[in-house]
This record gives structure tokens, sequence and C-alpha cells, in this order.
């Protein structure tokens, strides 16, 4: 792995972002043996110094919500995140991931979640959360890597992919699983509720398992059942079942999806702000794009996606579940139908499927080529690849976008799924922010987007000496000229890496310069109770304002 080292660095004229949310200030900034080692109004000299004439120092953002658990073996370097500015990536997210599994179904799961995940070259070496994390820590990755314990494989233990409550002895060994992830890294628990089997878990399993989050003062945090139009009763339902479970909440990728539903932000701030009255502390992750992305097997309605892969592709193959699947879509219900809130079929662009064909395309224009409806082109698509299709789903508003944007709650994340033509967000997410919603658009001020982008998450995840630019701290940081930052990636060439950082240091160690991604891997492995030096997460809030 190359790994040279700079000897000591420092940074003059910095225009200092501390994450806090505090005005920028003025400094020089000494980096050695990969911590700051003094922030100060005059120099002191170092082996290498690097003049930045004003331009901002800040600290490595957090990607809070990516899915590279298996890219990052192929392709350790993560040039598509260290040029973005990401330090750190959060993994485990959604409810299903690659740990813990059982032996007997390692199989099914990497078939399951290799189009939101990836793949590797052979079986799973693993089968626990430490072993992910042991065989990560190999590998050598560029960016530092956080571990969330996924609902969906804890619940698979015990009841494979059936949908069926869990019995008292269940929920408690459930209980001891979570437990089990925590105590081995995981610093909190996902959960997708419209992943199966995530979504076959009842309210009353999740409040056993924030109890046990309360234990550890961590949190919880939720793919809400409905982002569309029933988004504001299943936030609240969420920061229910946390509350009464004694743990934190955090929503994942906040989104209001669906035309008819645009403006509910308000409403959904306004539950937290009554979530906060009562003594909750709540917080959510969110990209700055119009279209989500996921597994095109999401636009099914949850009957269509039950059982194992064979089960689904058997069902999907018939004509009269075809129907009824085309029915459901038409027709108003109470699951995410993330077709009906994308309004038209030319709002669903495949983004990658496992032979390569029609990437790029959308479901209505695969539908005309084949002269096919476009519920059965859809399904064609999902047999054919034996249901390893991603797509992009154009249904969200700028106005709900820069809403969430502005509020200090939240955090950002990327949502990363590679593979074929990706959602830009992958790539362009930080940027995007910077330069669309800082510079263009004023939503954030630099000061609020470096504190969600690292301060905030680094509280979140309980994080001691990270996501902030203090002497001492773990010298994760990034360099850069806000009126030379722009956003690269488009749907249609989505792999444009950004080019505009100046600096970015992953633990002291320059990960890029100039723009450029410079091969050294010098990322940790982080996981929950080393970090928190104890048995529970400390709280924390370093914030300025």
């Amino acid at each position: 792995m190359p790994s040279v080292s700079t000897g000591s660095l420092e940074f003059r004229n910095a225009r200092v972002l501390d994450g806090s949310g505090g005005d920028a200030f003025t400094a020089h900034v000494l980096v050695a043996d990969g911590r700051i080692r003094r922030i100060a109004p005059e120099p002191a000299g170092a082996d290498r110094e690097v003049d930045l004439d004003g331009a901002y120092l800040a600290p490595g953002f957090i990607d809070m919500h990516a899915h590279s658990e298996l890219r990052l073996f192929d392709k350790p370097d993560a040039a598509e995140k260290v040029t973005q500015g990401v330090t750190t990536e959060v993994l485990g997210q959604d409810g299903v991931s690659v740990a813990p599994v059982p032996a007997a179904l390692t199989g099914e799961w990497a078939s399951r979640i290799q189009s939101l995940d990836g793949t590797i070259d052979e079986p799973w070496p693993w089968t626990t959360v430490e072993g992910y994390l042991d065989e990560l820590a190999d590998a050598d990755p560029a960016v530092n890597c956080a571990f969330y314990a996924p609902h969906g494989n804890l619940r698979s233990l015990l009841a494979g992919f059936d949908d069926r409550p869990l019995d008292g002895d269940e929920l408690e060994t459930l209980r001891d699983e979570l437990a089990a992830a925590v105590e081995a890294g995981a610093f909190g628990l996902s959960k997708g509720m419209i992943y199966p089997p995530s979504s076959y878990g009842r309210d009353t399993e999740f409040e056993a398992l924030a109890e046990t989050l309360g234990e550890y003062d961590s949190f919880m945090i939720s793919h809400v059942w409905n982002e569309t139009d029933y988004v504001v009763e299943s936030v609240e339902r969420f920061l229910d079942i946390c509350y009464r479970g004694g743990c934190d909440a955090h929503v994942s990728h906040l989104k209001v999806g669906g035309e008819q539903n645009w403006g509910d932000s308000e409403a959904v701030r306004s539950l937290f702000d009554d979530a906060e009255a009562r003594g909750q502390r709540v917080s959510f992750d969110q990209y700055p794009y119009t279209a989500g992305s996921t597994m095109l097997t999401a636009l099914l309605p949850p009957w269509a996606r039950r059982g194992e892969t064979e089960a689904i592709l058997d069902r999907l193959a018939d004509d009269a579940t075809r129907t009824r699947i085309a029915a459901d879509i038409d027709e108003p219900g109470d699951w995410e139908n993330l077709a009906r809130a994308a309004g038209t079929w030319e709002n669903i662009l495949v983004t990658r499927t496992a032979s390569g064909t029609h990437q790029g395309e959308t479901i209505a224009e695969i539908a005309a080529d084949r002269d096919r409806e476009p519920v059965d082109a859809m399904c064609d698509l999902l047999v054919e690849e034996q249901l390893d299709v991603t797509m992009a789903d154009f249904i969200m508003s700028e106005d709900d976008i820069e809403r969430f944007l502005a509020d200090p709650r939240g955090t950002f994340c990327s949502d990363g799924i590679f593979g074929g033509k990706p959602h830009p967000r992958a790539i362009g997410t930080f940027p995007r922010i910077l330069e669309r919603y800082v510079r263009e658009r004023e939503v954030l001020s630099p000061e609020l987007a470096a504190y969600k982008a690292a301060g905030r998450p680094a509280d979140l995840l309980g994080l001691p000496d990270r996501g902030y630019v203090k002497e001492g701290y773990v010298a994760d940081l990034v360099a850069f000229d806000l009126d030379d930052i722009v956003e690269r990636p488009t749907y249609e060439s989505p792999y444009r890496l950004t080019e505009d950082f100046e600096y970015v240091l992953v633990g002291g160690r320059i990960a890029v310069e100039s723009g450029e991604p410079t091969g050294v891997r010098n990322g940790a492995v982080l996981r929950s109770v080393d970090e928190w030096d104890g048995p529970a997460r400390p709280p924390r809030s370093r914030r300025a304002f």
C-alpha cells in the first residue's frame, strides 16, 4: 500500500472552518504524526509548508450513509470519495448489509445486497461484525470506516427471511445479538422499512432493540416505512418508537417524495421540534438531489418482494401476478409506492443491471423498445437480471431539499450506490453542496456546511477526536477554495471525479493533492466501544451556536 510520510506539514494562512459552526478564522495549522499539533496566528515552521492564501481548511467530511462495504475491497483507494473531501464513510445502512449473517444464508445475503453494496470475487469469509471489520481493516482502505449493525441481518440469525413476529425468547436473543454487534464495533442499529427482512420487524421488536441501544446511549437509524404519501406519519412513528425505547433517533436520507406531498418538510421539521421539546435527541442525513436511488425491486408492492430470490423470480414470471402489481401501483395505498410517486415511468431511470444492458434508459424507453406495458418491461428486466437492477427515481422538490439542508440537526450523505451508470450523488454530493447550496444559493453558510459535514456527524457517532480542526485531534482535513468547487458528475457521465479540492488528509497523510488522488491509503476502521473508550456512547455537542 502506498504510504509515504509527509513529516510535519503546516498549512499557512488558512481560513479555518473548525467544524463547530463558529465563525471562520485565519490561522496557521501544523500537522505532525497524524494529528493537529498547533493552531496559531503565527507560523511555527515545518518540514513542508503550504500557503493556502485564504482558502478554507475544514475537517474531513463524514459521509453518514454509504454503501461501500464490498467496493472497498476492490477499490480501497476510494478515489470517488477522497476527491470530494470525504475522509470517513458510515456503512451498514438500511437494515441490510454484509454482517452478521447465518453461515447457511451467506450466499442468499450476497445475492440480495449486491445491487446496493456490490460483490467480491469469493464467498464471504466472515459471518460476524467483528469478522467483517477485521477483513475490511486488512484491505487498507483510504478512508476511515464506521459500521451500523443492520437489523435485517440480525433478524435473519433467528428467522431467516420469514415474515413473522418474533416470540419473547427470540426478542431477548435478538437484543443479545445487537449488544454483541455494538461491542464488536457497531455504532448503532440501522433498519430499512422497505427492505426485507428488516421490513418484517414489528414495532414491539424495534422498541425492544431501542431499549438495548439506550443501554449504550446509542441510536437507531431508519429508512422509514414511507417517504412519500405517509412520510410525516412514518417519521412520527419512528420517533415515538425510539422515545418509548429510550434511544436517540436518526432518519436516513430524509426526503419528501411525490409532487402531491411537496412541502411536507415543514411538518417533518415540526415533528423534530416536538421531539426535542420532550427531551429527545433527533438527527438525520440527506443528499442534495431531487432523485433517489435504490434497487428496482423497491418499486414492487411488499407482497411481491417476500421470500428468497427464487420465489420472487417465480412470482414475477407469472402474468396474473404482474396484473396485480400493475393494479397496486396505479391505486393509492399505505405502502411505499415509488412508481406512483414518480408520476411517470419516464422518471424511473435504470442505473445498473447485472448484464450491463439498458443502463441509462428509463422504464418508459425500455417498454417502448420492447412494445410492452411498463410494468411488464420492469418485471421482464428483473427476471432477466436475476433482480440485480438499480434505478434513480425523480420524486423530490428543491424547496424541501433546501429546507432540510438549512436545518442544523441534519448531516450529509451520498447514499452512493456504484456500478453501471450510478446516480451522481455517489461522486458529486459534497461538491454539489458547496457549489450549489453554499456558494450559489447561500442556503448554508460555509460554517454551517462544515458543521453538518463533519462536526455534527462526529458528535452523533461519539468520535472523541475527529470532525473538528482542534489541537490534538486526528488530522482528517480538507482544503479548498470555495470559488473553485464544481460538481462534475452527471446522470449521463457519473464517474467524473471532483478535481477542485486542494488537499485532503486522512490521518495526517495526503490522500488528495491539487485535486488528484495520491493513492495513499491511511484510513482506519473505527470501532464503537474503542472510540467511546467505554461501554456507552458519550453524548457530545461541540457546536458553537
